[in-house]
């Protein structure tokens, strides 16, 4: 009988191999791989037609500074003031780039929606629950952050009456009609007028900087008082908020959460991009750079200007501290308007922009496999000019509307799922980038966007700063917790995991194939890639017990060592690995 392994071998021996896979990755990334982008095996159903400003002009619509900053002002203010808004904006601002990048890259090798890159880098056993789950946080994260960019629309619009009127109170009903008319024409104009959705994201890109200029030339015009530099980025009041400082300023990176995770809905329309392996990645991380930039210009005027605290957030609830702040510090109705009337442009852009997204996520979703009547959701008609998965808008529209509905029977439940919205896509972007680190980034070999020696390191830091924002979004704002205060962020994301388990025991596993690879058209293959995908092309592997038994090890020594080989020779590798442990 052996001897029993001490606990310190055991540690030792894990450290090692922790030590050798960092390392082995590092090194992997040093090497210049020829690009080599990955294929599918789809039929180009929807227009080709889309380009990086395209792509750019999304971006900065579905983290439009004006509206997002501006409708969750209040969770900064409450929770220590200009120190918390800005400093907690530039940290989150900093680490969005980080995890943009890093799903920059990943798209690069694989530029289709998310859930298809998810399943090729996770290791065969784990590719299709991988991309499953991938796949519904990302629809989920879709679905609820449409409803809430125009839902927060809706309730910025009807708060404007406060400029005029300090006893306004909200009008549940009346939020909702205006959140339907919001809603019915983001879809619209997805629907009808889908060829110049390149010409909208354009304008869009123009109209926000325009709007960011405008308020804040106008705000500093107007305003007959002015902070110094030092309350700008120093003053910190988190009386209201009843955590500790450090806590309170943690929680106002809720504020910056909601306004910079828009980037990760921008892989679902990577197959209407032109070039996408090189357009995508690139546009992903100047829209974060650029939308962020806009913030800080957005900001720093505002708090420049900003009135007592206490006047916008301790006394009417229903309107929104942006409109007090252009009502104060303008004393002018009519520039108010005018502030207003130009955030409002903003919400236009970002609507169509979600639906955009969030019906490419269903369409894609549902050509996999992944929802039933498939083949109705991503239906394309092949005559129409407006090549648009109209079943697929509609179904966005009509999960919008549902949710809408919720905020009259509980305004908590609304605000919950809202809040879940940004936890799943944190959750969809943890995924493929704690894979491609477990599996030494091999698969982003010949990635066309190279995040080379520093790869794994951003990496590793986007997955912790996902983590860290998962557990941010699911803490209350505030201290005492009541019912209405608390945030169920994090019970309705559990709800939505047990959801999709749900989904993959009924319906998924016999249902959902994964993305179909394209192994003919592929310059190289590994001979890893090779096992992960029945003759068809489709990650549903038909003998799970075959890939238990492969040797991971000796299969990348080979394809490393053919790296440079073709198609043919990879298979051949395959072949007489098959035989020999026949």
């Amino acid at each position: 009988m052996s001897p029993p392994v001490e606990p310190e071998q055991n540690e030792a021996s894990y450290t090692h191999r922790l030590i050798h896979h960092i390392s082995e990755a590092i090194e992997n990334d040093m090497i210049d791989h020829d690009v080599q982008v990955e294929k599918f095996k789809y039929e180009q159903e929807l227009n080709k037609n889309l380009t990086i400003t395209t792509v750019i002009g999304l971006g900065f619509g579905l983290m439009s500074a004006p509206l997002s900053l501006g409708t969750t002002m209040n969770i900064g203010l409450i929770d220590g003031g200009p120190a918390t808004i800005i400093g907690g904006y530039l940290i989150v601002y900093i680490f969005s780039i980080l995890c943009s990048l890093s799903l920059g890259e990943i798209t690069s090798k694989y530029p289709i929606e998310l859930h298809g890159g998810a399943a090729i880098i996770a290791k065969p056993k784990y590719s299709l629950i991988c991309s499953w789950f991938t796949g519904f946080f990302l629809l989920i994260g879709n679905w609820t952050m449409s409803t809430s960019i125009t839902f927060a629309g809706a309730q910025f619009m009807l708060s404007v009456i406060g400029i005029v009127d300090s006893d306004y109170e909200t009008d549940a009903v009346l939020t909702v009609v205006v959140f339907y008319i919001v809603v019915t024409i983001c879809g619209l104009i997805n629907l009808k007028f889908s060829r110049h959705l390149e010409l909208i994201n354009k304008i869009c890109v123009y109209w926000i900087i325009y709007a960011i200029l405008f308020i804040d030339i106008l705000l500093l015009l107007f305003s007959p008082r002015y902070h110094s530099l030092k309350y700008i980025f120093t003053f910190f009041d988190n009386t209201r908020s009843g955590w500790p400082a450090p806590m309170a300023f943690i929680i106002g990176f809720q504020q910056a959460s909601f306004t910079l995770q828009g980037f990760g809905l921008l892989p679902a329309v990577s197959e209407e991009v032109k070039d996408a392996e090189r357009t995508v990645p690139k546009g992903m991380t100047l829209a974060v750079l650029l939308a962020g930039g806009a913030g800080f210009i957005f900001l720093i005027p505002i708090l420049a200007v900003l009135p007592e605290i206490s006047l916008l957030v301790d006394q009417n609830q229903s309107i929104m501290p942006i409109v007090l702040i252009f009502k104060l510090a303008t004393n002018s109705v009519v520039v108010s308007f005018f502030l207003v009337i130009m955030i409002m442009g903003n919400l236009l852009f970002s609507g169509i922009g979600s639906i955009q997204t969030s019906s490419r996520a269903v369409y894609s979703m549902s050509r996999d496999g992944a929802l039933p009547y498939g083949d109705f959701w991503t239906y394309v008609h092949s005559e129409s000019v407006l090549k648009v998965p109209k079943n697929s808008i509609y179904l966005s529209m009509a999960v919008s509307y549902l949710l809408g509905l919720l905020s009259l029977v509980s305004t908590a439940a609304f605000n919950a799922f809202i809040g879940a919205a940004v936890i799943s896509l944190c959750a969809a972007s943890l995924i493929p980038i704690t894979s491609l680190v477990l599996g030494g980034r091999k698969k982003v070999r010949g990635a066309a966007f190279k995040l080379k020696y520093v790869g794994f390191i951003i990496n590793i830091i986007s997955m912790c700063w996902l983590l860290f924002t998962i557990f941010v979004l699911s803490l209350p704002p505030q201290l005492p917790i009541t019912g209405s205060s608390m945030n169920y962020a994090s019970v309705v994301f559990i709800l939505f995991v047990i959801l999709a388990s749900l989904l993959w025991v009924v319906w998924g596993k016999k249902n959902f194939h994964g993305p179909l690879v394209d192994n003919d058209n592929n310059e190289r293959v590994d001979a890893v890639q090779l096992q992960d995908v029945d003759p068809q092309g489709s990650y549903r592997k038909l003998d799970e017990q075959k890939f238990e038994k492969l040797d991971s090890e000796s299969l990348d020594r080979e394809a490393a060592a053919e790296g440079n080989s073709t198609l043919n020779t990879s298979t051949n590798i395959s072949d007489e690995q098959s035989k020999q442990s026949q």
